[in-house]
């Protein structure tokens, strides 16, 4: 059984206006990492500055350097904005939004988003506006909360379970009370029914905005903030919660119920997770260094580059997910082999919300590198269409059925990298 948690879509994606160089056709297909390289190589040198500050204002923000993308953004609007469209500068001011929205700044958030609607909202299609507007509802309610802060004083394990679904549950205590919620790097922002924020003790705030499932379904949610909450012995304080009616995390007739999730903010502050299959994740209060960079963020989704046959390919990933899902650009990039190898079959997907039905290719086998090793995964569904727009983008979300080869996953939020550990 799988259950695709949320899919919330918070911040605005942008479709790039007319390539200009081999560089924005990367940028366009969200190829960070081969951006990356790109920008580093000697020949790109005698690129425009204004065109490089550009490339670098959306890199440094997909590898987490915030304050960067910030820095490079504001030189833009400062030094080069008339060599720049209103369609451009609309763009970087989205992934300003991303940048303080990462940094817990919602006040600035809120401040850029009305910019962005402002002096930019021409550039903007409808679905883009209402994205913008519905996001805005959340950081203007947010104004005046304190940013979120994590306390690790130590090395912290804490032992978790796997639930019906096979999702992590983590003990999770809101003043004296403990609660399991799921530990999941794929929800876009920690998540809790209406009756746990009760229980838990959350201000839930008089603030309705939509959230889209992953079926497209828009469901009416409220705004709660845990002034604080502990893992273990790590202490979190200003914890925002995406507050649902309990029937929207009531999944297979009531048999299967969520009560709330600690999603990727919470997680991306603790620098480091190492969860092992023993059943424990282990929180190092410093982060370990290590050679590896092969991670990144778009928007509030995690992404790591991985080895998929001869190939290095971004796919998403989500310690959610039990099953690794290969989405419509990995179908285009090997489709003779995958109609050939394949068997067309009807591929269910749920997420709050609802459930939908897509037809996909069953593939026999798929080889992964991954930390040095390369295992095989069988019968993997290949979508044919995408349902999102991360399922544009990238080859596929891997799940637990690649994890779980692995004795150790290590996510480290500090130094941008995934690691495996036999």
């Amino acid at each position: 059984m799988r259950v695709l948690i949320v899919a919330v879509v918070l911040m605005v994606t942008f479709a790039l206006h007319a390539e200009t160089t081999p560089l924005d056709s990367l940028l366009e297909r969200r190829q960070y990492f081969q951006l990356r390289e790109a920008l580093n190589k000697d020949h790109q040198k005698d690129l425009p500055q204004h065109r490089r500050l550009y490339l670098q204002a959306f890199t440094h923000n997909f590898f987490h350097e915030l304050e960067s993308s910030n820095a490079v953004i504001d030189r833009i609007f400062r030094q080069y904005s008339r060599q720049f469209s209103d369609k451009e500068l609309g763009k970087l001011l989205g992934k300003r939004i991303d940048n303080h929205v990462k940094l817990f700044q919602y006040s600035a958030a809120h401040q850029a988003s009305e910019l962005l609607l402002s002096k930019y909202g021409h550039t903007l299609n409808e679905e883009d506006r209402k994205d913008v507007l519905n996001s805005d509802i959340i950081w203007k309610g947010l104004v005046n909360v304190p940013a979120q802060r994590t306390l690790v004083k130590q090395d912290t394990r804490i032992y978790y379970l796997r639930d019906r679904a096979g999702l992590i549950n983590v003990p999770t205590t809101f003043r004296d009370s403990t609660y399991d919620f799921v530990f999941d790097t794929g929800a876009n922002l920690s998540v809790i029914t209406e009756s746990f924020a009760a229980k838990a003790g959350l201000d839930v705030m008089n603030v309705v905005f939509k959230v889209r499932a992953i079926t497209g379904i828009e469901v009416d949610a409220k705004l709660g903030v845990a002034r604080q909450l502990k893992l273990g012995n790590i202490e979190v304080e200003n914890v925002v919660f995406i507050v649902f009616p309990d029937s929207v995390l009531s999944f297979a007739g009531g048999a299967y119920k969520i009560n709330g999730i600690i999603g990727f903010p919470v997680i991306e502050q603790l620098q480091e997770v190492r969860i092992d299959k023993a059943g424990f994740i282990e929180v190092p209060r410093e982060a370990v260094n290590k050679s590896i960079r092969n991670f990144g963020i778009d928007e509030l989704t995690p992404v790591i580059n991985i080895g998929v046959n001869s190939d290095l390919l971004p796919f998403t990933f989500d310690t959610g997910a039990q099953i690794t899902d290969l989405n419509e650009p990995f179908y285009l990039h090997y489709k003779a082999d995958v109609e050939a190898s394949g068997k067309l079959v009807d591929m269910q997907q749920g997420g709050a919300g609802g459930y939908a039905t897509s037809k996909a290719w069953r593939v026999p086998a798929t080889r992964f590198m991954v930390g040095g090793d390369t295992i095989t995964v069988p019968n993997l569904n290949v979508k044919t269409s995408s349902a999102n727009s991360k399922d544009r983008f990238y080859y596929g979300n891997l799940g637990q059925d690649v994890m779980s080869k692995f004795s150790e996953l290590v996510i480290n939020f500090k130094y941008m990298y995934v690691d495996f550990v036999k």
